[in-house]
């Protein structure tokens, strides 16, 4: 057996929730490198509407041989109305993340933007027809200590650059459960397409169309910029397909391990004792959220 097949078939073994908090936690690693990305262009004097902008054009550009080559195939659609409804919500979550980033540092905005996954699970069971068992509510709470070891509210958590923060993790869970209804109904390449579609008409549209003034002196930038958003989406679709969205956005936590390294090595921005604190529950929660009571069916529909 070559391989790439024991990996498959190792993959395959894992239960569909397990699969799917990995694939949201490359997410989270992509989500890192892009937030890193938009905060250096910001750093440089682009707007969020500029920078959003670019990060469109660029993924469009990615996309543009794949598309011609398949003649428009692989972004043909079934379901425009929840396109639609995904793009109003994106733009909204998109523009909220990258005026967090450029006024929080960028573990600190990390660790609102991740609240998302505490509004999942609820989400999931009102509007999904979820049935979480204890022990992933159980990594809920946990993880939502981390995130007030993080926070440690008080006025400051009330900053308008948090609250900004909160409402655009509100919308990320609001587009979790739009794409968990329609992941096994259209191509992975068309979930993208049409999102970056929307966010290319309507940043375009906040920035008059126009790039950041040091496009040029950015060039190398732009394929991590491509890459690391498209990686966002794609492993948040098959994350999505393999199981309950509200287990697997538990995944999410791991942003606040990713970011803060990166905050770190590019922004020297050094993260608190009582963050490394929070961050430690965090990952007991996500541990928690895993784990499967034996005798359950864990394994996607």
């Amino acid at each position: 057996m070559s391989f790439a097949a024991l990996a498959r078939r190792r993959w395959q073994g894992w239960s569909g929730n397990t699969r799917g908090v990995l694939l949201v936690m490359l997410a989270m690693a992509c989500w890192s490198v892009l937030d890193a990305c938009n905060k250096h262009i910001m750093a440089g004097g682009a707007t969020p509407a500029q920078t959003l902008f670019l990060q469109a054009c660029s993924v469009l550009a990615m996309l543009a041989p794949l598309t011609l080559a398949t003649r428009g195939r692989l972004v043909r659609t079934r379901q425009p109305q929840l396109h639609l409804l995904r793009a109003c919500i994106i733009v909204v979550s998109a523009w909220c993340a990258a005026w967090a980033v450029a006024h929080l540092p960028l573990a600190e905005a990390s660790a609102y933007l991740m609240t998302g996954s505490l509004f999942m699970l609820p989400l999931g069971v009102l509007l999904l027809g979820e049935k979480p068992h204890w022990l992933r509510w159980l990594g809920v709470l946990v993880g939502f200590g981390g995130v007030l070891v993080i926070f440690q509210p008080g006025a400051a958590a009330f900053q308008m650059a948090a609250l900004v923060a909160l409402f655009g993790a509100l919308m990320e869970a609001l587009l979790g459960v739009v794409l968990k209804k329609y992941t096994g109904q259209e191509h992975p390449i068309a979930v993208l397409t049409w999102s970056q579609v929307a966010c290319w008409v309507a940043f375009g549209l906040l920035s008059g169309f126009q790039l950041p003034a040091n496009t040029l002196d950015m060039l190398w930038l732009l394929p991590v910029v491509a890459l690391s958003a498209s990686g966002i989406y794609l492993c948040y679709f098959f994350a999505y397909r393999a199981g309950d969205a509200s287990a697997v956005e538990a995944g999410s936590f791991s942003l606040l391990l990713f970011s803060p390294t990166l905050g770190w090595l590019i922004f020297s921005e050094t993260p608190t004792t009582a963050f490394w604190a929070g961050a430690g529950l965090l990952v007991c929660g996500i541990a928690l959220v895993i784990i499967e009571p034996s005798g359950r069916d864990v394994e996607s529909k």
